[in-house]
């Protein structure tokens, strides 16, 4: 009987052994899997402002935003996400564009 529960303890010791090393494998992992995403992330977001630096004055007012923003973008720290940022630019600059409703200037005739 003796040598029964020996064997059993060590398998629920084995067995625990294991679910810890699957957890600490899967958290560890995890970890990689999100510096790995974030240093992607970043590598998109420089390759992203350093086409539209390429792009003429033009084309960057055509898709709403200013040489500005684009020098603006590039200073972000490198966790920054341009992306973002140059959305937020253009979205503020719209709004400010936008008459609300019914205040429509009214004719001189």
């Amino acid at each position: 009987m003796d040598g029964f529960r020996t064997t059993i303890a060590g398998l629920v010791t084995a067995g625990r052994t294991r679910t810890v090393m699957a957890v600490a494998t899967a958290r560890l992992g995890a970890i990689f899997a999100a510096a790995a995403s974030g240093i992607s992330r970043s590598a998109i977001n420089r390759r992203v402002v350093r086409q539209l630096s390429v792009m003429s004055d033009r084309e960057l007012r055509d898709i709403g935003l200013s040489r500005q923003d684009v020098l603006d973008s590039e200073i972000l720290p490198l966790e920054g996400d341009a992306s973002s940022f140059l959305i937020g630019r253009r979205n503020e600059r719209r709004a400010g564009r936008r008459v609300p409703r019914g205040q429509w200037p009214t004719r001189c005739d």
